[in-house]
């Protein structure tokens, strides 16, 4: 964090504005229209978190690690501060009208084991419910998400250099020789392939896989959940819903395809959990990575809520098949803490804070 922004940071939580904030936010927004200012709230809004990761050896080629003492100093902060709520009890509230002062929910995307080595044991000691996603192809099959082969490949590549697939320049090469090279690689990587076609994204992720090897084996196997872990996970109180079967961007695939993924995604949950799935988080999550086709495709399985990585808070009113998701994961327990109350504050729309600019929702992954 820049120093002059950290003081600040300091300076306007030793003079109780993060409180202050955060009550504000219970009943009012920044307006971006008409000049700005403060706009009554029709009602609470509430957020939705996302991670993906949470792992004591951080490393470049992980999806939006966080290590576990900064994860509990954030959980412990939502317990104390906010309303901390499950999915089911969120919707249910917010179709009553009747959600409450503070309301947040904690989610995961894709269902990496760490999820219940390293995050489990701090929601149970914080008393916070939350909900995993899980990509069903890749639990308890031996296989990773195919972003995951991607940067398993950058990250056990030793010097060179690679054209990136589907940047149609072959011209076009980047150098391997550094960790920081291979780490800017890789996500230029991700970049250039999520646009494509399912079928072209598949083969550039071979083309990748064989330009540098598929990466450690070792590393790949111990990746993702099994369904054991699953229903001792669900035992301890975390819910599940649909991620699809193979990660997909929904609008890159026919609808059929689509509708594939996400029926097989979610009738895989639950014939293993023996319960309702009625959740489903878009892979990327983006507005241009699903389409109307996607939503109703929705609709028809049952999915009852569905959540995007398009960044802000949600109001009672928002249409649950679109919610929209936060992520702040500042190494400054005071700046999570003003990340938090400044993002249920600001409106809808893309609204920079002086000295507090927002992060992106985890990248869209």
């Amino acid at each position: 964090m820049n120093p002059a922004k950290a003081a600040a940071a300091a300076i306007f939580q030793a003079a109780g504005g993060e409180p202050l904030l955060r009550a504000a936010g219970n009943r009012w927004m920044l307006a971006s229209g008409d000049g700005g200012g403060l706009k009554r709230r029709a009602a609470p809004p509430f957020l939705i978190l996302i991670y993906h990761r949470v792992h004591p050896a951080p490393d470049p080629f992980m999806i939006d690690p966080v290590p576990p003492a900064l994860f509990d100093a954030q959980m412990r902060h939502l317990a104390r501060a906010y309303r901390p709520l499950p999915l089911a009890e969120l919707l249910r509230r917010s179709r009553e009208g009747n959600v409450p002062d503070g309301a947040v929910a904690v989610t995961f995307d894709d269902g990496y084991a760490d999820n219940a080595d390293h995050a489990l044991p701090i929601l149970k000691r914080h008393g916070i419910p939350a909900t995993v996603f899980l990509v069903t192809g890749c639990i308890g099959t031996g296989r990773i998400p195919w972003h995951d082969e991607v940067l398993l490949a950058f990250a056990g590549a030793r010097g060179g250099a690679i054209r990136i697939p589907g940047t149609g320049d072959a011209t076009t090469t980047l150098p391997l020789d550094t960790e920081a090279q291979r780490h800017h690689a890789a996500f230029a990587a991700l970049a250039a392939l999520k646009p494509l076609p399912e079928a072209e994204r598949l083969a550039g992720v071979g083309a990748i896989q064989s330009a540098l090897g598929p990466g450690d084996a070792a590393a790949a196997a111990s990746l993702m959940l099994d369904w054991d872990r699953v229903r001792a996970m669900r035992g301890d109180g975390v819910t599940f819903g649909a991620h699809t079967v193979t990660h997909p961007i929904l609008s890159r695939v026919t609808p059929e395809r689509a509708r594939e993924e996400i029926t097989a995604s979610k009738q895989k949950v639950e014939s293993e959990l023996g319960e309702e799935a009625p959740f489903f988080a878009y892979p990327n999550g983006r507005p241009e990575d699903y389409d109307a086709a996607s939503v109703d495709a929705l609709r028809s399985a049952g999915v009852r809520a569905a959540l995007t990585t398009t960044f802000g808070a949600n109001e009672a009113g928002d249409d649950p098949l679109r919610w929209r998701r936060a992520a702040a994961w500042s190494a400054d327990p005071r700046r999570f803490a003003l990340q938090l109350a400044w993002y249920r504050l600001r409106g809808p729309e893309p609204m920079p804070a002086p000295g507090l600019a927002p992060l992106a929702a985890g990248g869209g992954r």
